[in-house]
């Protein structure tokens, strides 16, 4: 179950800004999203998944970083996805934004969070 949500949930956030799970290229063009870890903790029914997203960006891109928590936490606060195929559904909603501090001048990483509820589904047929 864990690695369907990383793939419907980086999915989502792929349709507005490069994404990876746990470590990204050393090739990768700024700005992009890096979820480090993903904590799921159960509950009576399904599974509480916190989810990190932490946004790396450099002084020549071109979109800020506060566009850039904007357009996800636009797109990705309330979003709910139901997959009968892979069994999985979730709904998923803003947690907070903070900055990270960085020793670097020209690199910017923010973190933004948000709560998911997963379940699991029966798969039709």
């Amino acid at each position: 179950m864990t690695e369907k949500f990383i793939e419907l949930f980086t999915n989502k956030i792929n349709e507005y800004y490069t994404c990876y799970y746990e470590e990204a290229s050393s090739t990768v063009k700024f700005p992009y999203i890096v979820i480090p870890t993903i904590t799921l903790t159960p509950l009576n029914n399904g599974y509480l998944c916190i989810t990190d997203l932490f946004i790396y960006i450099n002084e020549l891109s071109e979109e800020s970083i506060e566009t850039i928590c904007d357009t996800l936490r636009t797109n990705l606060d309330n979003f709910s996805i139901l997959d009968q195929e892979k069994g999985i559904g979730f709904h998923s909603s803003f947690e907070n934004q903070t900055i990270s501090n960085v020793n670097e001048q020209d690199l910017s990483i923010r973190k933004i969070s948000f709560a998911s509820r997963v379940f699991e589904i029966e798969k039709e047929g």
